[in-house]
């Protein structure tokens, strides 16, 4: 006679105000009536990192993207810090566009700690989504978030990360300015130089006088060009 198997699955449970419950479900064979399975409700989502790798193997085999985005979005705009740094680690491993997105909404958290996480995962996923959602920052409110998203650009790379940076030395902050330039100096990027150039006229002095010395670091013939453009 063959003995008919129990399945034991993994379950994500909402169990309201942006906790949920990690456990297991079994599901009985045909015929046979379901065990619920007893469980009390952790205070946080991920209290280590098993479960944490768990849950990424579990939202990453959901079919139904919007489901997979909602349930991590609700994490990160609701959970305790601790919950949605955790989560951030879940996106960064997932790195799908709907990953890309929450992590965009991350970037605005009350929390510096949760803002450094966003930033990390997004600098680490890279590529020219990942560039986007970062530069979506150096339009914040915050001029230490907008100095923090130009420094990620540069830590991201890619093709399109100098002219998000063209934008940011327009900023209203002359910190906010200067980090830019202190960005696109880490940039391996020829159209780097032509743009930090245009910092020559910046109204600051002190931005002024850094985007002199990236010159003569960077080439020293781009700079001669750009204080005597007409010799």
């Amino acid at each position: 006679m063959t003995m008919k198997k129990r399945t034991r699955l993994l379950a994500i449970i909402p169990l309201g105000a942006g906790l949920f419950y990690l456990g297991s479900l079994v599901t009985e064979p045909p015929g046979v009536e379901r065990r619920p399975v007893s469980s009390s409700a952790a205070p946080e989502i991920l209290p280590d990192e098993q479960q944490q790798l768990d849950v990424i193997a579990a939202i990453d085999a959901m079919d139904y993207a919007p489901a997979r985005g909602t349930f991590l979005e609700s994490v990160v705009t609701q959970g305790t810090i601790g919950d949605r740094k955790a989560a951030i680690r879940m996106l960064r491993h997932l790195a799908t566009p709907e990953a890309i997105a929450v992590l965009s909404i991350a970037l605005g958290d009350a929390d510096s700690r949760v803002r450094k996480a966003a930033f990390e995962a997004l600098t680490q996923i890279g590529g020219e989504e990942a560039l986007a959602a970062i530069a979506s920052a150096t339009v914040d409110d915050d001029p230490a978030t907008r100095a923090r998203a130009a420094e990620a650009l540069a830590e991201a790379g890619g093709y399109s990360a100098a002219g998000y940076l063209e934008i940011v030395l327009r900023d209203e902050d002359a910190r906010v300015r200067a980090s830019a330039l202190a960005a696109l100096g880490d940039l391996n990027d020829s159209r780097a130089v032509n743009i930090i150039s245009q910092a020559l006229r910046d109204p600051d002095p002190e931005v002024r006088a850094r985007a002199a010395e990236l010159l003569d670091e960077l080439n020293d013939e781009a700079l001669f060009h750009a204080i005597y453009p007409a010799m």
